[in-house]
């Protein structure tokens, strides 16, 4: 799933100006989704002071989903290219973690 976020974000910043803002609501919604899931999978056990960081993130994001949409091409550009990062860096992360949970 992450892989297929991760292109859908990359073909979203190609197609950039044809995107309505119906459209770019709804992949940051897809994010927000993601980062949720990866909070509650990943990060479920880890005590809830070492996660403080994702928690802002998702709280800010979901609070400003319209503003975020709204951003003009350049912005929302950025935006993606972060989350882009973001995500892969967190699925990187989620990997190795159980990549080193199995090797004894």
């Amino acid at each position: 799933m992450v892989t297929a976020l991760i292109t859908e974000i990359q073909q979203a910043q190609a197609s950039l100006p044809f995107l309505s803002r119906a459209d770019r609501g709804a992949l940051i919604i897809r994010i927000l989704r993601e980062l949720k899931t990866h909070r509650q999978e990943a990060l479920g056990n880890v005590p809830a002071e070492h996660c403080v960081w994702i928690d802002r993130l998702i709280a800010s994001v979901s609070s400003t989903i319209s503003e975020i949409a709204n951003m003009q091409d350049a912005e929302f550009h950025r935006v993606l290219n972060e989350f882009e990062k973001l995500i892969a860096t967190l699925d990187d992360i989620s990997h190795a973690e159980k990549r080193s949970k199995t090797i004894h």
